[in-house]
């Protein structure tokens, strides 16, 4: 997760250890986390819709909802979602760090971002791998402007260990929001219970040429991502995170929403002159998406029929879409939660590669 500060998710020490957990968790846990692992609305399960009173968006700040974005169809499932943002106006001026990091962290969420306090209680009862995962993912934070850069890296991290905890056997779940899940199955690979391919088959294709792998951290003009996600070889034996399907491709992509809704609650606390890659990580991850089903659709025929035949896949995937895009557009203008975010965007806008996300609003009856 590249980012302009060192002591944000990109911090190596943080992603190494996130890393190994979720090597070791794939290893020890097969299924854990391989797919859609949340029961949701045309998902196994029922659940109420994901709009706000009635499908107004509420705004939590008081201001005027962003513009909509032209990325999402208003007649389908990405352009009808809607959430209550954080609310800025609430201070957390008076919250006193005393060395308790818990207790600090879920003060926080309490005020300005619930939901993410919440999949940080569910991942702390997941202690399996050290500990508890907002003390884990914190750092050493020795002030509250420590932990409140970490935010976004502990609800991203805990997120993780919620939805592996929910997930059991050849299904994931994805937690979008308190009363909104999908539990989807056999979303890894066909090497490892799924149908899937190795997300890592993407780095392969016309559009990484675009971004290149960057070859050292904090470097400009390059993926900082590909090495982290996209590495390894398939077809070897030895496992990496590249390795896994689709079903991880689609779990990093609701967490880095949750990194972008984290930073965004508390963008005020960001330092002046310092900036972020919240909006870099989602969009990247929004291009991987799109260059998944791209390269599905035109070279594994089954993974791709996996993918958009599977009404809990297809709708997670529109779900997660319009929830990146409405966040997105909350955070245009505020230019210290992205780096290279504008450049981004071009390649997520391009049309061969929208298309993959409209053929899935065709097969979802809009």
């Amino acid at each position: 997760m590249p980012e302009a500060r060192p002591t944000r998710a990109n911090a190596p020490t943080t992603k190494d250890r996130i890393l190994g957990i979720l090597g070791v968790m794939t290893k020890v846990f097969p299924g854990m986390l391989v797919g859609c692992v949340l029961l949701s609305v045309g998902c196994g399960g029922e659940g109420p819709s994901p709009l706000v009173d009635g499908g107004v968006l509420d705004m939590g700040d008081g201001g005027p909802p962003p513009t909509p974005s032209a990325r999402v169809d208003p007649t389908c499932r990405d352009g009808m979602y809607a959430e209550a943002p954080p609310d800025l106006s609430v201070s957390v001026a008076d919250l006193a760090f005393s060395g308790d990091v818990a207790g600090f962290v879920d003060a926080s969420l309490a005020r300005r971002y619930p939901f993410g306090g919440s999949l940080v209680a569910s991942g702390r009862m997941d202690t399996r791998f050290g500990g508890d995962c907002s003390v884990i993912f914190a750092g050493s934070p020795t002030s509250a402007a420590d932990v409140f850069r970490s935010l976004d890296t502990i609800v991203h991290e805990c997120g993780h260990f919620a939805d592996g905890r929910l997930s059991t056997g050849p299904r994931n779940t994805y937690l979008i929001q308190s009363e909104l899940t999908y539990a989807c199955e056999r979303g890894d690979t066909t090497t490892r219970g799924g149908d899937t391919f190795a997300r890592s088959r993407i780095r392969t294709d016309e559009y990484q040429a675009l971004r290149p792998p960057c070859d050292s951290p904090g470097q400009r003009g390059c993926d900082g991502y590909a090495n982290i996600y996209l590495n390894g070889d398939p077809d070897d034996a030895m496992f990496e995170s590249g390795d896994q399907g689709f079903n991880l491709l689609l779990e990093e992509t609701v967490q880095y929403v949750n990194s972008l809704v984290t930073a965004y609650a508390f963008s005020d606390q960001i330092r002046p002159g310092s900036s972020t890659s919240a909006r870099d990580g989602i969009l990247t991850f929004l291009w991987y998406v799109e260059r998944y089903l791209h390269l599905a659709r035109s070279t594994y025929p089954d993974a791709y029929a996996r993918i958009s035949g599977d009404a809990c896949f297809r709708d997670a995937i529109l779900t997660v879409w319009g929830r990146a895009w409405l966040f997105l557009e909350r955070t245009r203008d505020l230019g210290a939660l992205g780096i290279e975010d504008d450049v981004l965007e071009t390649y997520v806008s391009d049309p061969v590669l929208l298309d993959e996300i409209e053929r899935l609003r065709v097969l979802a009856g809009c």
